[in-house]
């Protein structure tokens, strides 16, 4: 027994001199990766977070192809027809047509026409060179007058990019979330390796310090048989917490990228550290907090960008049941002609005017498609009250948890403590004889269970506090000041 003296005066401290019960075994080459550097290289590099970015790109290209209805735009008409030498007809048309926001189109055409055979109504007089302009307007008096089919797609792709940016927060917030959820499970199973790393040491100690007193006839067979049970079974333990923790690093890996898509992987001398970048919910937070995810969710957001594009749809469709009566009217060499000479305005003489008219008797298409616009309306309304009360309700459930699992750490915490003095009162017995391994096997099996439930409490803990802004939605989990990134465009 006095070689198991030695062995418990210097083990123990292997396992139970540490202030800390988060700290693990330091090597000298070991490098820290915080949680917040992960987050920076993901948010810098993730694929991911890249290809969210492209949504907000594609919005913006969006847009900008509606606006290009908006677009000044130059027509050419050409058509020759020259047989036998004769020249039957020669006649251009250009055209330069200003679509404007309010529908009013005014535009200018410039036309020559020659030949022999032209269709009267064709025909320019050659005191011009057979070259005549007209300066003109079109002009909707019913369908299209207030609100058209170009300022319709407008106001959709504008709305786009609203639910575009809130699908951009949400993608980004995900994958940060992810990344969060894998770094702690990451962190835990470390300790958990490290834990069991310790009570190998002590296993390993115990069971040779056990074969020298057999030898020398200090300790039974038992005893030995006992001390290699333990160190058996200590080793399985850690060959499942190895397996674990290599499956976390790799989780962990697939997260990290550095420029041009390069995937990195995370090195045997790389560790986590238990440094946090959330701070637990307060109560006088949560109102406002409610309140923020209620206007300013992911999921509030894009409803409420569909109910803009809905909105649009049917002042659209209201639009349509109107008769469409559109007006063209052009001044003809006035108040330029083609050689570039002012003249009189006079709306009674050289001019051309048309009139377009149509209107549906029965009006069923758009009918029909005002009622389902109304309908489209209707159920936007319920999914974004039923979305309201369930991110409240989430809300709710995520800071409860998040409070409830700090207090639940502080038990954990408590217990872990206390078997710790259990099992050095157990030490301090079996130097003095009033005990057995067995008891002490005993002792340290409930001190680890302890210690791992501490750490499993802890990374919940902390996942928790990261989940309650993940499901308030604020964009980049609310660490955009820490970063100083912006997302948002």
């Amino acid at each position: 027994m006095k070689n198991l003296i030695f062995i418990f005066l210097v083990v123990p401290r292997l396992l139970l001199g540490q202030g800390d019960p988060l700290s693990g075994i330091i090597q000298s080459d070991t490098t820290y990766l915080s949680l917040e550097d992960v987050l920076k290289m993901a948010l810098s590099y993730h694929p991911i977070v890249k290809q969210a970015d492209l949504l907000n790109e594609n919005a913006v290209a969006t847009l900008r192809e509606a606006r290009g209805q908006l677009d000044p735009k130059i027509e050419l008409n050409y058509s020759l027809k020259d047989f036998k030498e004769i020249e039957y007809y020669n006649l251009l048309n250009t055209t330069f047509k200003i679509p404007t926001w309010i529908g009013i189109d005014p535009k200018i055409e410039f036309t020559q026409n020659t030949g022999q055979f032209l269709n009267p109504e064709n025909f320019i007089s050659n005191t011009t060179d057979n070259q005549q302009v007209a300066v003109g307007v079109s002009v909707p008096l019913g369908k299209g007058l207030f609100f058209d089919e170009r300022r319709n797609l407008i106001r959709k792709a504008d709305a786009f990019s609203q639910i575009a940016e809130a699908e951009q927060i949400k993608e980004v917030n995900k994958i940060l979330f992810t990344i969060i959820k894998d770094y702690w499970n990451w962190y835990l199973f470390h300790q958990k390796r490290q834990l069991m790393l310790q009570a190998i040491d002590l296993a390993q100690n115990l069971f040779d310090r056990t074969l020298i007193d057999f030898e020398f006839g200090e300790a039974a067979v038992v005893d030995t048989l006992q001390a290699k049970i333990n160190l058996q079974k200590r080793t399985v333990d850690f060959r499942k917490n190895q397996l674990e923790y290599e499956l976390s690093k790799l989780n962990l890996s697939k997260h990290l990228w550095s420029e041009n898509l390069i995937p990195l992987e995370l090195q045997q001398n790389v560790l986590p550290d238990s440094s946090t970048l959330f701070s637990t919910p307060r109560d006088t937070q949560l109102k406002s907090a409610i309140e923020f995810a209620l206007t300013s969710h992911p999921e509030i957001g894009k409803l409420a960008g569909k109910r803009n594009q809905l909105d649009a749809d049917l002042r659209w469709a209201k639009e349509s049941i109107k008769p469409q009566i559109d007006l063209s009217y052009s001044f003809i060499d006035a108040p330029l002609d083609p050689n570039f000479n002012g003249g009189s305005v006079d709306f009674g003489e050289n001019y051309k005017m048309g009139i377009d008219f149509a209107f549906p008797i029965l009006l069923r298409k758009e009918r029909g498609k005002l009622q389902q616009t109304r309908l489209k309306l209707r159920s936007n309304d319920y999914d974004l009250a039923q979305s309201q009360i369930a991110i409240k309700n989430e809300v709710l459930g995520a800071y409860a948890q998040s409070t409830a699992f700090q207090d639940l750490l502080t038990q954990y915490q408590g217990v872990s403590q206390n078997y710790k003095r259990l099992l050095e009162a157990e030490i301090i017995n079996l130097q003095n004889g009033e005990t057995d391994i067995f008891k002490l096997n005993i002792q340290q099996d409930k001190y680890i269970e302890a210690q791992n439930e501490y750490y499993d409490a802890f990374a919940k803990w902390e996942k928790s506090k990261a989940e309650y802004y993940h499901i308030t939605g604020v964009p980049i989990l609310g660490l955009g000041d820490l970063f100083n990134i912006v997302k948002n465009p």
